[in-house]
This record gives C-alpha cells, sequence and structure tokens, in this order.
C-alpha cells in the first residue's frame, strides 16, 4: 500500500472538534505550526488568524484552501517529513492516525520535527465509549470502523485513502507517544455524547467491579497495576466523549 490514508482527502471535522482543537493550540504562546494532513486547512486557517505561523502539509494540494495565505507542501507519510528538525513549536494532527499504515514512522516523523518542548495535539475517533463499546458487542465493530476494509477496498478502490483502517484504543496511543518521546499531558474530547449518559449509568458500576476484580488479580500474581489506567478509562470524557483529542509534549 503506497498511500497512507488520512493525510490525503480525509474528511475533516469542521465543527466542535475544530474549534475544540483550535482552542487548545491558542491557550498555549504563539509560534510556529504544522498543520500536517491538513485536508482544506480550516483547521490551520483558524489559528492563523488568532496569530499563529502556520505551515500545511498534504498530498492533496487540490483541496488546500489557503494557498495564497499559508505556505503548503506536498506530502506523503510514507516518506520523511518535508521539514528539518525542531522546526515547529506545534503540529496538530487531526483524525489521520486512524488512516495510516506505518504509525511508528509517521509518529517518530513528528517528534522528529517538533522542537523540545513542542507540543502535538492529536485526535482520533474514540472507540472506547460505551455506544461503541455496545456497537462491537453486537456488530464485532467499533463506531466509524464498521465497513469491512478488503470489501470497501474493492467496490470503491480510489476512495481507500479515505478508508479507517486502524482502530486506536488510548493505551496504544500514549504507548506510541511515549516511545517516540511524547508525553501525553492532557486528554480531551469534541463533545460527551448526552444519549450514552444512561447506558454508562447502568454499566459503569459493573464494569467498575470487574476492573476491581481483574487488577487484584493480576497484582496478587506480580502483573501490571491498572489503576492508573483504569482512571483514564473511566473517565466521563472516555466513556461519553465522541472523538479522543490528547495533548502531547516533546520530552
Amino acid at each position: 500500500m503506497t498511500k497512507t490514508g488520512g493525510m490525503f482527502g480525509k474528511c475533516r471535522k469542521t465543527n466542535l472538534l475544530l474549534e475544540k482543537i483550535v482552542e487548545i493550540v491558542s491557550a498555549g504562546r504563539k509560534g510556529k505550526v504544522l498543520d500536517l494532513g491538513c485536508g482544506d486547512g480550516k483547521t490551520g486557517k483558524e489559528i492563523f488568524d488568532r496569530g499563529f505561523i502556520v505551515e500545511a502539509c498534504d498530498m492533496d494540494a487540490a483541496r488546500f484552501l489557503f494557498h495564497n495565505v499559508i505556505p503548503f507542501n506536498n506530502g506523503n507519510l510514507n516518506d520523511k517529513l518535508p521539514y528539518r528538525d525542531g522546526m515547529f513549536d506545534y503540529v496538530i494532527f487531526m483524525e489521520v492516525i486512524e488512516h495510516v499504515y506505518n504509525p511508528d514512522f509517521v509518529m517518530a516523523e513528528i517528534s522528529r520535527v517538533l522542537r523540545k518542548g513542542g507540543v502535538l495535539v492529536l485526535s482520533t475517533p474514540n472507540i472506547l465509549n460505551i455506544g461503541s463499546r455496545l456497537r462491537f458487542l453486537f456488530e464485532g465493530s467499533y463506531d466509524f470502523f464498521r465497513e469491512p476494509v478488503l470489501d470497501y477496498a474493492r467496490c470503491f478502490p480510489a476512495a481507500l485513502q479515505n478508508m479507517h483502517v486502524i482502530p486506536w484504543r488510548y493505551h496504544e496511543l500514549e504507548y506510541l507517544l511515549e516511545k517516540n518521546g511524547l508525553k501525553v499531558d492532557n486528554l480531551y474530547v469534541d463533545r460527551q455524547k448526552a444519549n450514552l449518559i444512561f447506558p454508562a449509568l447502568v454499566l459503569k458500576p459493573v464494569m467498575w467491579v470487574q476492573s476491581l476484580v481483574k487488577n487484584g488479580r493480576t497484582r496478587q500474581k506480580g502483573g501490571v497495576d491498572y489503576s492508573r489506567i483504569n482512571k483514564i478509562l473511566f473517565s466521563s470524557e472516555m466513556l461519553l466523549g465522541k472523538h479522543l483529542i490528547l495533548k502531547s509534549t516533546k520530552q
């Protein structure tokens, strides 16, 4: 596979998700931002309008709307990014990681172009909310990952670059980031889904008891202590949130 999905013609979220990412970046000091996998470029433009220096990178130059305002580079996530080491204070990676076939290489490149102390703001569908977990129970697929990839590829070969191919739990994401020198500072969501409140209230006590039993059993055997991760997994953001947004700092 030569294309890496989310960077190329992906469907940009232009509502609460965009607004939340702009809010997170804008809360920091002004600096140089890379909107990686920028799509139409609206997120980067919103940040540019707030006084940041912005560059954009994507495979599809035709989709980008702001060539007369924001410097744009054609880029393929299979290759090294066309930027020098430590060039950026921020990298935005919005709804891309779930499309990527070579995530470790891509994350290493993101870390490379960030300066020490620079910030990555990454978003991806939250497959661990209650609704997505229930969908998996009955369908065997998570929210945003319902199509069988092989069948989709056969039916829509030209659109495969838009396909969600890797569902990311928080567990694997934080490991991928830390492995590449990026420490998660905060977890956000674009919105908490009101229709998930009732099933969360019903199921959370059962899930909590199961987690306590599991943690006690593994600790007796000298295994992993799940206390830290359980605090995250049982947060309202994780149980109700539609998209995960992670803010990470390069160490």
